[in-house]
């Protein structure tokens, strides 16, 4: 790993180019920590002070002259001493929080991309967005058990922002009651993030449809009880007898 920084005064045409570039390069860990100031003049390397050896050391006549006069200068070799820790080590450090060391975790989405009804063939995606760093691990669960068959999934896509995004899909025949669960493996989690496929919305709609075929049949049920009481009630007379024959009251007066 290196981090650098550069100097450069750019003259006039036909003049002479000086450049001044410091180099910090270091391995997995912030100990190994070499620093570099490289003195370039016209594209040649004139000088170049080595944190290793704790001196400058030149190239060429003209190198080796001014490297013998930087190091006579106490002050400049103090101020390279300090720049391995103030410059090269600090810089690290944060260089690795905001990279190496950063951890995001995902957001985990699961949907279905098409419309389908259970006993019908459908798919369903699983959205993993937002996280760092790049290596994750993405698969998907039927009832708890692995599946490998009729799964694909993108590459991992980077968003721009020091985030990334993938997209796994699983082909499958929908099973009422079946569990389907994608599962996520990431730097940033402590264990596994597992999200189930939300069912709600397809067992809503089967449940509205079910409801309607039971009161389409009471409805159906119900006109034609009444249709066969009122044929029958047409069938048979329900008169009652004390109003049938019935004649009008003798006038006790008459006799």
């Amino acid at each position: 790993m290196a981090v650098a920084a550069v100097l450069l005064c750019t003259p006039p045409a036909g003049s002479y180019t000086y450049q001044m570039m410091y180099d910090c390069e270091y391995g997995n860990n912030n100990t190994d920590m070499v620093f570099f100031v490289k003195n370039v003049f016209n594209q040649k390397i004139n000088t170049m002070y080595d944190s290793r050896v704790g001196k400058y050391v030149g190239f060429g006549e003209y190198g080796m002259k001014n490297a013998d006069h930087y190091n006579s200068q106490g002050w400049k070799m103090f101020l390279r001493r300090a720049q391995v820790e103030i410059l090269c080590r600090y810089n690290a450090q944060l260089f690795r929080r905001s990279t190496l060391d950063r951890k995001v975790p995902p957001i985990v989405k699961v949907h279905q991309t098409k419309p389908a009804d259970y006993g019908e063939r459908s798919m369903l995606e699983c959205r993993v967005l937002g996280f760092f760093p790049q290596e994750v691990k993405v698969s998907w669960l039927r009832d708890g058990e692995e599946v490998t068959t009729d799964v694909s999934s993108t590459d991992v896509m980077a968003n721009g922002d020091w985030s990334f995004q993938l997209h796994s899909y699983l082909e499958l025949t929908l099973r009422r009651g079946e569990r389907v669960t994608c599962r996520v493996d990431h730097g940033s989690l402590r264990k596994s993030l597992e999200v189930d496929w939300d069912t709600s919305p397809l067992d809503t709609k089967y449940l509205k449809k079910s409801v309607g075929i039971i009161f389409f049949f009471i409805g159906f049920v119900a006109a034609a009880a009444g249709g066969a009481y009122y044929r029958w009630k047409q069938r048979f007379d329900f008169t009652p007898l004390g109003r049938q024959g019935q004649t009008p009251p003798c006038n006790l007066s008459e006799f």
